[in-house]
């Protein structure tokens, strides 16, 4: 940003100095207006501030749009972060009820299942 700082400053004192080397009186024509007898240095400056509004403009209507994006992005991201949220919290609450519906006696009775039928097995 500041080595463009720099560029645009150096810009405009090459177009100062042209602009003050330049003084003649001249005519201009645009569109339906004329103007006689007008310093050239008029005419190159006021010609350097039209163009530094014109970039300034479309440079302002870029930073709006950027700045419009960043904030439909950023509630986006926020919207996503609390469903993220709710899904963890929809977890937990079923590994939590999977836990309490899992008593170790059931456990102790799948044990004693398990092995009636191996010994079951084995006998056969």
């Amino acid at each position: 940003m500041q080595m463009y700082l720099v560029i645009a400053l150096i810009f405009a004192l090459f177009v100062a100095m042209f602009a003050i080397q330049n003084t003649v009186p001249v005519a201009i024509s645009f569109l339906f207006w004329t103007f006689q007898d007008i310093s050239l240095v008029l005419v190159i400056l006021g010609s350097a501030v039209f163009g530094a509004i014109c970039v300034f403009l479309l440079g302002m209507v870029k930073q709006v749009s950027q700045s419009m994006k960043i904030k439909e992005l950023d509630n986006e991201n926020k919207r996503l972060r609390a469903e993220n949220e709710d899904l963890k919290e929809d977890i937990r609450s079923s590994k939590s009820q999977q836990a309490n519906n899992f008593f170790p006696e059931d456990v102790r009775e799948l044990q004693t299942e398990t092995k009636e039928k191996e010994t079951e097995e084995h006998s056969s």
